[in-house]
């Protein structure tokens, strides 16, 4: 392929990601007009009211465990063809309207969601008004914290809600998503590509870092708990998640720094384990909820963090040179631990609504960087093991006709030799009047003898057996198996009519003959050598009978 042709189709593709990204651009960020007269998306968190007159802050609602109502009046034109839209965090509560319920949200907690479901979406189908009317809605608390609040009210079309928390929230999710999918493409580098290299371990274990950061993190887009409709089972995740989140951490680090054999991985996977089963026993036996332990797997994160510190600056100390790849990589890794510190001190001091935001940036930074230094890496071991496989190459083949050679020949006889069972078939080969060949008609033309015997034998036997050429004009073929026998018959006849047909078809001063002898070799019940040895004297006597009949 020529330079210019290739550089036709990168362009080509190049071309084709800049489009597709384009419309991309346009998907989330241009609304098809449907011709809606009057398009209701109105902020609707004003005007409310609790019973005493108090106005309401959604931003700082009152805490209410044995209940409160907040209360607006509203008008026809307000919520004409419109749903009442929101956002509900930690709360029981029914919606009514001029004291009917036209909404109720109890949900039914399995004692293994703990005490609450987290973050829902709600659209509440608001009936035709003939007049103004009141709006209330009477919620319980169930954190005892103030973080149980309604967010994003706004009175606007249930779909167009969805839509808009989606499009809003895409970015993060995206961001997600694709580190979900290079931890498990991570994973399953680590099982086929790394299983030869001994670093399966941190491939893996960072694949499962990317994956249960990526898990844990989506929740933040709200997404998830639009997909699963269960907000409770995503909150368990995402405290499922934090808990295990260690483990993974601790084994990359300590597979990348050489002390898997040290007790850190033991003691941070014993802290781990006893931290999960406490957490459910709180939960499930002693009927609590996650948020109550949530302190204790902080501090555990909290130790794995200076034992990292610790097995890092101890891995410095003691290497003498460090790559500058891995420096790059213990970088980027600091960024992600320092980004997850970040972000705790956001969640106990500013009570922060998306608690994992710099710790999303931090990993896909450092998924990006890990991935690339695995490429590199990767390259290098393939560009490595090429070389090798050529050096071996080179080592086994012959120069002259591309068989097996007298090395690879003794490798095959050493592997014989340990053989417990089985049956081989060893067959010589030997070309006659070659000196003849040599003396009067020059070497090159005895090479040319030389390379004809080697490919017709190659062409007969190699589908069955190796083939080796062991000196100047000496040649082996080893067939091994139950159908060896029927293979050198099959291979004989080929080998015959080639020889033939080689000499009809070219002129040569001397026609080509090629002695052969064989056989039968069967581990346990005689030697290779004897085997050999017959092999060599039935190729004589019908090297003798050749000669005669030249």
């Amino acid at each position: 392929m020529t330079g210019m042709r290739r550089r036709l189709l990168i362009d080509l593709n190049l071309t084709i990601c800049v489009i597709l990204g384009i419309f991309i651009f346009f998907l989330f960020t241009y609304k098809l007009d449907g011709g809606n007269v009057n398009p209701k998306d109105e902020v609707f968190s004003d005007g409310w009211t609790y019973e005493d007159g108090t106005p309401v802050d959604f931003a700082d609602l009152r805490y209410a465990p044995e209940g409160a109502t907040i209360t607006k009046t509203v008008s026809p034109e307000q919520v004409r063809g419109a749903d009442l839209c929101f956002e509900s965090r930690s709360l029981f509560f029914t919606v009514y309207l001029d004291n009917m319920i036209i909404y109720d949200f109890h949900p039914d907690l399995l004692r293994i969601y703990g005490d609450y479901y987290g973050e829902c979406i709600h659209a509440v189908d608001l009936p035709v008004l003939e007049s103004d009317s009141k709006l209330s809605i009477t919620y319980e608390s169930l954190y005892p914290e103030n973080t149980t609040t309604f967010h994003y009210m706004k009175i606007q079309e249930g779909a167009a809600f969805v839509r808009s928390t989606v499009a809003k929230n895409f970015a993060s999710y995206l961001e997600c998503f694709v580190i979900m999918v290079l931890g498990v493409s991570l994973i399953i580098i680590g099982f086929i590509l790394n299983k030869e290299t001994g670093r399966i371990i941190e491939t893996v274990s960072l694949g499962a870092i990317a994956v249960i950061l990526a898990l844990w993190t989506s929740s933040g887009s709200r997404i998830p708990q639009l997909i699963s409709e269960n907000p409770a089972i995503v909150r368990v995740m995402d405290y499922l998640c934090l808990i295990l989140l260690p483990i993974p951490v601790i084994v990359f680090v300590a597979s990348v720094t050489k002390q898997l054999d040290s007790m850190i991985p033991k003691i941070m996977i014993s802290l781990v384990g006893i931290n999960t089963v406490g957490t459910f026993i709180w939960v499930l036996g002693l009927g609590r909820d996650y948020s109550d332990v949530l302190i204790v797997t902080h501090i555990i994160i909290g130790i794995g963090i200076c034992l990292i510190a610790y097995m890092v600056v101890k891995s410095l100390k003691k290497a003498k040179k460090v790559e500058k790849n891995l420096m790059v990589l213990f970088a980027a890794f600091g960024v992600l631990i320092a980004a997850g510190i970040l972000d705790l001190i956001r969640y106990y001091m500013f009570k922060s609504s998306d608690s994992s935001m710099f710790t999303r940036l931090g990993l896909f930074y450092f998924v990006i960087v890990f991935t690339a230094y695995e490429l590199s890496l990767f390259l290098s071991i393939t560009r490595k093991s090429a070389q090798a496989e050529i050096k071996d190459k080179l080592a086994h083949e012959d120069g002259l006709t591309g068989l097996y050679n007298r090395l690879a020949f003794t490798e095959t006889e050493d592997e014989i030799n340990k053989a417990v069972s089985g049956k081989y078939i060893v067959i010589q080969f030997d070309i006659n009047f070659l000196k003849k060949v040599n003396d009067n008609y020059g070497h090159a033309e005895g090479d040319r003898y030389i390379i004809a015997a080697a490919t017709i034998i190659s062409d007969s036997f190699s589908e069955y057996g190796k083939c080796f050429r062991i000196g100047g004009d000496e040649f082996f073929v080893v067939l091994e198996g139950k159908k060896c026998e029927e293979h050198f018959e099959e291979g004989i006849k080929v080998f015959e009519k080639k020889v033939k047909e080689y000499n009809e078809n070219n002129e040569l001063p001397v026609p080509l003959q090629i002695a052969h002898g064989k056989s039968v070799y069967v581990p346990g019940k005689d030697s290779l050598e004897e085997a050999e040895k017959a092999a060599d004297k039935l190729m004589y006597e019908r090297k003798k009978i050749l000669k005669e009949n030249a």
